[in-house]
């Protein structure tokens, strides 16, 4: 069994999110994926089967849980699919959702359902939990929740309490605020904390910012807008809202093939 290793959102100062890609023949158990997963121990691991011409078939496992949804391992993937290859669009089909990829120059571009938000007053316990003592504003999506803060230096030294995140009903808590304009072009800065799924804190997650592009799109009046995510690892992304959809675009660092001892049903050998 072998699987690639991407760096998504990566730069000179910025090493972006990890992920693995590995490809499959026919999808193993469950269980097999997710103890392959865990072993190789990266953010997400994505299993990818070619499902017709330009298509794939797609699965996602953090070491700790399937999920049903993620845009870096999914910019990884068409990174590793396109490689050598003269196509410049995949797409990927996850249940029935079909997510769109696109090679632009030296980045891939991932299309995605823009989020409905829903302003909110904080929740008990988010803001201590989250480790940050006041709110510009809050906002709730169907599985997350977004809070602003009125500084970087806020969303940079937060202190999140992640047992407490864990147990809130959310799947993922996002942290953000805009920036001062110091000169690289960022609008906006963010966190991303999903304990819930055995992932304290995203390197950079590419689904908040279906929530992060129509939020901060709505606040600056513009459509294009450029943001770094502030983890330990950091990634630069670009951010396009087109109405109902958000295209997120970023660099994809290929590091190479790893090879395991220990064959995986269904792989490509």
């Amino acid at each position: 069994m072998h699987h690639h290793i991407v760096d998504t959102f990566a730069d000179a100062e910025h090493a972006g999110n990890p992920a693995a890609v590995v490809q499959v023949a026919e999808f193993p158990s469950a269980i097999e994926m997710q103890q392959t997963a865990h072993r190789i121990a990266l953010p997400t691991t994505a299993f990818v089967i070619e499902s017709g011409p330009g298509e794939y078939l797609v699965r996602w496992f953090t070491p700790f849980k399937e999920i049903n949804l993620c845009g870096h391992a999914t910019i990884a993937s068409a990174r590793v699919l396109l490689s050598g290859s003269d196509r410049d669009r995949l797409a990927f089909v996850a249940g029935s959702a079909v997510l769109h990829t696109e090679r632009i120059g030296e980045l891939i571009a991932i299309d995605l359902p823009a989020a409905a938000l829903t302003v909110c007053e904080p929740p008990p316990g988010l803001l201590a939990a989250l480790g940050v003592e006041a709110a510009v504003s809050c906002a709730v999506s169907s599985d997350d929740i977004l809070v602003e803060v009125d500084s970087v230096e806020a969303v940079r030294t937060a202190t999140p309490d992640f047992p407490a995140l864990g147990a809130l009903p959310y799947r993922g808590h996002i942290l953000t605020a805009r920036t001062d304009s110091g000169g690289d072009g960022t609008d906006f800065v963010s966190r991303t904390f999903f304990p819930a799924l055995g992932v304290n804190e995203d390197q950079v997650c590419v689904t908040a910012h279906c929530k992060l592009g129509p939020y901060w799109g709505a606040r600056l009046g513009r459509d294009t807008l450029h943001t770094v995510q502030l983890s330990e690892r950091g990634g630069r992304l670009e951010v396009h809202n087109n109405g109902d959809r958000v295209q997120v675009l970023g660099s994809a660092v290929l590091r190479g093939e790893v090879r395991e001892d220990r064959p995986l049903e269904g792989a490509r050998q």
